[in-house]
């Protein structure tokens, strides 16, 4: 197969560096922060009756978790087969995220029909807006530099441009979390907690979380 054609998602790769016990610790601090998370999100939904808006902060949850865990995968890998199965797994496992997203999005924005509110009216919901496009054109950009390389000449070019995809993802992160604290800190979240000072946990997620992000990532990979 020419390099036109060769999927980026194959078997080569550039060794950065070893794993060092920081970023196993790093690791661990990611999925104690996502998993605190998921917890307190539980924790309201449970007490709550179903309706159409469950349906958001439950696949919104599932999109937070799965695209964290998503760039996690990828933190880091060196050996040409690490990075070959880290960038399939990424690929599901952002595909489930985008899915989520897709449906938790829908669902709020039905919800407003149908009980005749308007729509992006809080913070929450206008910068929800922005990730969720800024979602798409990522997606995109990432299916087509791993699966389609001929699109931008050669996979020599379209390697180069991973750089990007990996830095607006890191933005992209940044964002998706943003969003996150403004959910949480919503009415319908905030006032159905089981104690209001319950609310410093979400913070404690934030730190968690971008500590094991932060800590895993090798600035010299982007090569800007």
């Amino acid at each position: 197969m020419s390099d036109q054609e060769t999927p980026l998602l194959g078997p080569r790769a550039t060794p950065f560096g070893p794993k060092t016990k920081q970023d196993r610790l790093a690791g661990y601090s990611t999925h104690l922060g996502i998993g605190l998370f998921t917890v307190l999100v539980l924790s309201v939904l449970i007490r709550l009756p179903l309706s159409v808006f469950t349906i958001h902060p439950v696949f919104m949850t599932i999109f937070v978790v799965s695209i964290s865990e998503g760039i996690s995968l990828l933190q880091p890998t060196h050996t040409p087969e690490q990075k070959a199965q880290g960038l399939k797994k990424h690929a599901a496992i952002q595909t489930i995220s985008y899915v989520a997203a897709i449906i938790g999005f829908t669902a709020i924005f039905y919800n407003k029909v149908i009980s005749s509110k308007p729509h992006f009216t809080s913070g929450h919901a206008q910068l929800g807006v922005f990730v969720f496009s800024f979602l798409f054109v990522q997606v995109l950009f990432g299916i087509i530099i791993a699966v389609l390389p001929r699109v931008y000449g050669d996979q020599s070019n379209a390697k180069s441009l991973w750089k990007y995809h990996r830095v607006s993802g890191y933005l992209l992160l940044v964002l998706i979390w943003t969003t996150v604290q403004l959910g949480v800190r919503a009415d319908y979240m905030f006032n159905n907690l089981w104690s209001p000072q319950l609310i410093w946990l979400h913070w404690l997620v934030v730190v968690l979380v971008g500590y094991g992000v932060l800590r895993r990532i090798r600035f010299g990979k982007w090569g800007l």
